[in-house]
C-alpha cells in the first residue's frame, strides 16, 4: 500500500498503526526528503572532528546533531493524536531505532509531577551506533560515548513535552557497563552544577579564535613588559646600581609600592611613599606567595635566595581588596633572581673591600710600610692619613679546640662587625689576631654615632651578644690621636686597657684614657724590671698567701680608701676579722696600715701581680 505523505497523516491517529508501516513509507510521512549516512562515515567525521577541534568541542557537535533530529521528529509526531503523554514519549524509542541509532530501548521507569506531567524517564539502550564504533577502532572509553543519542532523545522529549527536558547517559557499554542507560529530567531538575547543559549551547569557532588570540594578545603583552623590566633590571645589575634603583624600576612598571628587606626583616630599599605598617616576621615564606592581610591589604612576597639561603624578601603592596596579575607575578620572579645577583655583586665588592681594609691593617700593625705607601693606600681607601683615629680590641672568648674553627669564628664574627658599621655609614678597617678582633676607625664628628663611643660600643656587644650567644666579649678602647700612623700604638693601648680588667665574666668595656699609672707600668719593655718592682713590694705577701684571701683583702682595704668600716661591709666581713687579716699583712709586708705612700705602691704592684698572674 503506497501512502501519500499530505493525505495520509491526517488518516494515521494512534501509534500503532504509524510503526506498523514498512521504514521507507514511514520516513517519508515525517519527512520531505531523507538522507542516509552509514555509521562509518559518521565515526570517521568524529574523528576528524577530534583532530581538528577536540575532544570537548566534538561532543557537542554530535549532542546538537542529535537534538536537532530529535527536535524535528518530536514537533512532527505533535501534530498526531495521542490517547496520553506517555504514548507519545513511547514513539520516541520507535522513531531513535527508525534512524539505526541503536538496536532496542526499553524504558524502565517513568514519572510524574503534581500535574500528571512526565518529569523523570529512565530507559536502557541497547547496541548503540556510538558504542560500536568507539570499541572497534579505539577500544574502551573513559567516559559514555552515545552523544548522537543524548541528543536526540533531548530534542525528541523536549519539542514532544513542550518543555526544556535534558537526558544524560549515567551507564555506558563503552566504560565497561552492560548496557547504556539513559536519565531524563526537566533542565531545572538537574542543578545549577549541571555541566551537560552547555553542550547544547552552540558555540562560534571565531569567537573562541578571537577569545584566544586575546589572551595570546595578554600573554604577550604580559612578555613584552617582563622582558623589558628583565633588560633593565641587567642594566642596574651592570652598572653596579643599589636595591633603591630595583625598587624604583618596580614601582615605575607596576604602579604598586615596593619594599625590599634582609633576612632580619631590615627595609633595605623601599620605593617613595611605601609604608609599613605590618609585622613582617610573621610573613616568611620559601616561594613567592600572596597573603591576604586585613582592610582589604595584600602582600605578594618573594624570597631573595644567596649561597643556598634566604637574604631577604620582595613584596609588592596591595589595597582595597585588589590581587596580583599573572604579569606581576612573572615580575617579583625575576625580581628576587635580579636581587640575588645584586646581592651577590654586593658581597664580592664587600669582601674585596674588606680583605683590602684588612691586609692594610695589618701592615699598619706589623709597620710593613713606609710612610708613603701607607699615605698612597689610606688615600685610595677614602681614608684621611692626617686625621684622628682611634682602635678598639675587642677579645673573644668560646670553646673552639681546633684553628679551622677559631678561624671560621672570626671570619663569622668579623664579618658582621664590618655589616655592624656600614649600616650606620661609618667607615672601618678591621682584622683579628688570633681571639681578638682589631678595629680601627677614623674619628669624623660629622657621625653622630661617633660622638657617643661608648654607646656604639655597647651597641655592638649586644648585637655581637645576640647574634653569638656561646661567646663572651671584652672590649679595649685607646685613646685618639692624629694621624694614621699611630695605630699600632693605639692597638697597644687597647691591650693594655683589656690587661686591666678584674675577671673573666666577659662583658667588660675598658679605656685606656681611664687608667692611671698602669698606663706606664705596662708600656715597661722589660718585664724582669716588673717582675723585681712586684717581688720587692709585695713578694712576702704573694708566697704566704696560697689562696688569695689576704691579697683581696689589701686590695679592697685600699680601694675602699683605707676604711676598716667600709672594707668590711664591701666583703660582708666582721669588723674583728678584717683587723685580724689586716694585722697580718703588716706583719707580712712591714708596713703600717695607713701609710698612704707604701699602700699606693703596693697597689700598683697588686695590679701588676693579678694581670701577669692571668696572662
Amino acid at each position: 500500500m503506497t501512502y501519500n505523505v499530505n493525505d495520509q497523516r491526517a488518516e494515521v491517529r494512534d501509534l500503532e498503526e504509524v510503526l506498523k508501516l514498512p521504514d521507507d513509507q514511514l520516513s517519508r510521512i515525517f519527512h520531505n526528503r531523507t538522507v542516509s549516512i552509514p555509521v562509518s562515515a559518521l565515526h570517521a567525521l568524529r574523528q576528524e572532528l577530534v583532530f581538528s577541534i577536540g575532544e570537548d568541542r566534538t561532543k557537542g557537535v554530535f549532542i546538537r546533531y542529535g537534538w536537532h533530529t530529535g527536535v524535528t521528529e518530536g514537533q512532527k509526531m505533535r501534530e498526531l493524536n495521542w490517547k496520553s503523554e506517555e504514548e507519545l514519549v513511547m514513539a520516541g524509542p520507535m522513531l531513535h531505532k527508525m534512524h539505526g541509532h541503536l538496536d532496542d530501548v526499553i524504558v524502565e521507569e517513568m514519572k510524574y509531577d503534581d500535574e500528571d506531567a512526565i518529569n523523570y524517564i529512565r530507559a536502557a539502550w541497547y547496541n548503540s551506533y556510538e558504542v560500536e564504533k568507539q570499541l572497534e577502532f579505539s577500544g574502551p572509553a573513559d567516559q559514555p560515548v552515545c552523544h548522537t543519542l543524548c541528543g536526540f532523545a533531548s530534542g525528541y522529549l523536549s519539542s514532544a513535552l513542550g518543555r526544556p527536558m535534558l537526558v544524560k547517559e549515567t551507564k555506558c557499554m563503552a566504560v565497561g557497563d552492560d548496557n547504556c542507560e539513559m536519565v531524563c529530567k526537566p533542565i531545572e531538575d538537574w542543578g545549577t552544577d549541571e555541566h551537560e547543559n552547555t553542550y547544547y549551547q552552540s558555540s562560534s569557532v571565531i569567537e573562541e579564535l578571537d577569545e584566544v588570540t586575546a589572551k595570546l594578545k595578554r600573554e604577550r603583552d604580559y612578555l613584552t613588559t617582563a622582558h623589558d623590566v628583565h633588560k633593565q633590571m641587567m642594566e642596574i645589575i651592570l652598572s653596579k646600581k643599589e636595591l633603591e634603583n630595583i625598587a624604583e624600576l618596580l614601582h615605575n612598571t607596576t604602579g604598586l609600592p615596593i619594599f625590599i628587606e634582609d633576612e632580619n626583616h631590615n627595609i633595605t630599599a623601599k620605593c617613595n611613599g611605601t609604608t609599613i605598617d605590618f609585622d613582617l616576621r610573621e610573613l616568611d615564606t620559601k616561594v613567592t606567595h600572596f597573603f591576604e592581610l586585613s582592610g582589604g591589604e595584600g602582600l605578594l612576597r618573594t624570597p631573595i635566595y644567596f649561597e643556598n639561603k634566604i637574604r631577604g624578601y620582595c613584596s609588592f603592596v596591595y589595597t582595597g581588596g585588589s590581587r596580583p596579575t599573572p604579569l606581576e607575578y612573572m615580575i617579583i620572579d625575576q625580581t628576587s633572581l635580579t636581587a640575588s645577583i645584586v646581592l651577590l655583586h654586593e658581597n664580592i665588592r664587600i669582601q674585596t673591600a674588606q680583605n683590602i681594609r684588612r691586609s692594610f691593617l695589618a701592615d699598619i700593625l706589623d709597620e710593613k710600610m713606609d710612610e708613603d705607601e701607607l699615605y698612597k693606600v689610606a688615600k685610595y681607601l677614602d681614608f684621611n692619613p692626617e686625621g684622628d683615629y682611634w682602635v678598639f680590641t675587642m677579645e673573644k672568648m668560646g670553646n673552639e679546640d681546633e684553628l679551622n674553627l677559631e678561624i671560621e669564628a672570626n671570619e663569622k664574627v668579623l664579618k658582621h662587625v664590618n655589616m655592624f658599621f656600614k649600616q650606620r655609614g661609618i667607615e672601618t678597617f678591621a682584622s683579628y689576631k688570633f681571639s681578638q678582633l682589631i678595629v680601627a676607625l677614623e674619628d669624623r664628628p660629622d657621625n653622630i654615632m661617633m660622638k657617643d663611643k661608648p654607646g656604639m660600643i655597647n651597641a655592638l656587644l649586644k648585637h655581637c651578644r645576640e647574634k653569638y650567644k656561646n661567646y663572651k666579649f671584652n672590649v679595649g678602647v685607646s685613646s685618639v690621636e692624629n694621624n694614621i700612623r699611630s695605630i699600632p700604638d693605639l692597638y697597644k693601648e687597647t691591650e693594655i686597657a683589656l690587661n686591666t680588667r678584674t675577671d673573666d665574666s666577659g662583658g667588660n668595656i675598658l679605656y685606656y684614657d681611664d687608667l692611671g699609672v698602669e698606663k706606664l707600668l705596662f708600656q715597661i719593655s722589660d718585664q724582669s724590671m716588673l717582675n723585681r718592682f712586684v717581688e720587692s713590694q709585695i713578694g712576702d705577701l704573694l708566697e704566704a698567701d696560697k689562696h688569695d684571701e689576704l691579697t683581696e683583702t689589701l686590695k679592697c682595704y685600699i680601694e675602699n680608701g683605707m676604711s676598716i668600716n667600709a672594707t668590711s661591709k664591701a666583703m660582708s666581713m666582721s669588723i674583728s676579722g678584717l683587723r685580724y687579716r689586716l694585722e697580718k699583712i703588716s706583719d707580712l709586708l712591714g708596713i703600717e696600715m695607713d701609710d698612704t705612700k707604701a699602700l699606693f705602691s703596693i697597689y700598683m704592684a697588686l695590679n701588676v701581680a693579678r694581670v701577669k698572674k692571668k696572662s
